[in-house]
């Protein structure tokens, strides 16, 4: 996963919450561009809230990944 931010300062929230993800990332600056982006694979997402509402997604997704289902099975 990469995260380009126009600028490191203003979109700080954004590049703490990719580092705390359990996931590979690589975080970059690219002044010449408007809006955050983030790459995913074959993804690329755009905008700090479409950002943000994948980010969820993805951290649900990884939770329910790395607890503990023993309850489940009997």
């Amino acid at each position: 996963m990469q995260l380009i931010l126009p600028d490191i300062k203003e979109y700080a929230g954004l590049d703490e919450r990719v580092q705390s993800l359990l996931i590979p990332s690589e975080i970059t600056t690219n002044n010449t561009l408007s809006r955050p982006q983030l790459k995913d694979g074959e993804q690329l997402i755009e905008g700090q809230k479409e950002i943000n509402l994948y980010l969820d997604k993805l951290e649900s997704f990884t939770k329910q990944w790395y607890a503990c289902r023993c309850d489940m099975f009997p």
